[in-house]
């Protein structure tokens, strides 16, 4: 039964009572009468009282049930634990910092309870517990947590607490998160990302060296050549600015290579067509040609065979 706390007890008296709802129920804890709820059956009773106890009436005390009817009275006693278990003292020397803070953590529970903090008993198995770190980029958001265990008649009982950490780091601009060199195909749909980490958020902007135009990032687009360029990407954040280069590369097909490329693939094609018509009709000239020569050949050697006399 813990201290500081409206706690139910509950009694019933065992064995048949005859007339039950005539009996009369008297309830006390040690020397203060209870003012009980009875709840009667057919031949039971059960009787429910709230006590309030308080810090410092910890220890074993006797509760005593009377049950009158008529001129018989039975009575029972049961022991009674009082504890007193409020929940762990969870604290950070600070729980807002900047990078490169010290903060302490330290747990207190209430005497004769065991301290885990953050999972790791305290050295000396005591009701306190306490670390020091240095804050940095990864104790961001950690939550830490102190668990008291109280064993009372046998019985382990628990109580948790937590607190979170904030450290405020950055801005840091690693190439993983903002790549130095992109190149990309013109029409595609992208989206170029540029990320900073830090705590709070960093804001991040790419302008292009020279004429200081800005690059859309984190933002799907289409990609135009016109966005080529060396740009200089600036992310802002707790601890000032920091800055790194990255070139944009965009490949595209220029459309008057291409028509000069048709024109002479087209002049080279019509060159070979006339050459090969030009070639085909010589030889079928000189084809004709010397069949036609074959033919006088033949014609002058029967003009000039001599008759032969009958």
């Amino acid at each position: 039964m813990a201290t500081g706390s409206l706690l139910p007890v509950l009694l019933a008296l065992l064995g048949a009572l005859l007339r039950a709802s005539e009996a009369q129920v008297f309830l006390a804890l040690e020397d203060q009468r209870l003012e009980p709820t009875v709840k009667y059956g057919n031949d039971s009773l059960c009787a429910t009282a709230l006590v309030r106890v308080n810090a410092g009436e910890e220890g074993i005390q006797q509760l005593k049930c009377t049950v009158t009817l008529g001129n018989r009275s039975r009575s029972t006693r049961e022991t009674v634990t009082i504890y007193s278990f409020p929940a762990p003292n969870l604290t950070l020397s600070e729980s807002e910092v900047p990078e490169g803070t010290m903060v302490t953590v330290e747990c207190n529970a209430h005497p004769g309870a065991v301290v885990m903090l953050n999972g790791s008993l305290a050295g000396t198995l005591g009701s306190s517990a306490r670390f020091t770190l240095n804050a940095s980029e990864e104790h961001n958001g950690s939550n830490f947590s102190c668990s008291a265990v109280l064993e009372v008649d046998g019985i382990k009982l628990y109580k948790n607490k937590t607190q979170k950490l904030l450290v405020h780091y950055g801005p840091r601009l690693d190439e993983s998160d903002c790549p130095r060199n992109w190149t990309l195909q013109e029409g595609s749909q992208q989206t170029l990302k540029c990320l900073a980490r830090g705590n709070p958020t960093p804001q991040v902007k790419c302008h292009r060296i020279g004429d200081k135009a800005l690059l859309s990032i984190g933002v799907q687009k289409t990609v135009k050549r016109n966005i080529s360029g060396t740009y200089n990407c600036q992310a802002s954040g707790y601890h000032g600015v920091v800055t790194c280069k990255v070139v944009v590369n965009v490949n595209y097909h220029d459309q008057n290579n291409n028509m000069v490329i048709i024109i002479v693939v087209a002049a080279a094609v019509f060159l070979v067509t006339v050459s090969t018509a030009v070639y085909l009709y010589n030889r079928q000239r000189k084809i004709r040609e010397y069949k036609l020569q074959k033919a006088q050949e033949a014609c002058n050697i029967k003009l000039n065979t001599p008759n032969t006399p009958p």
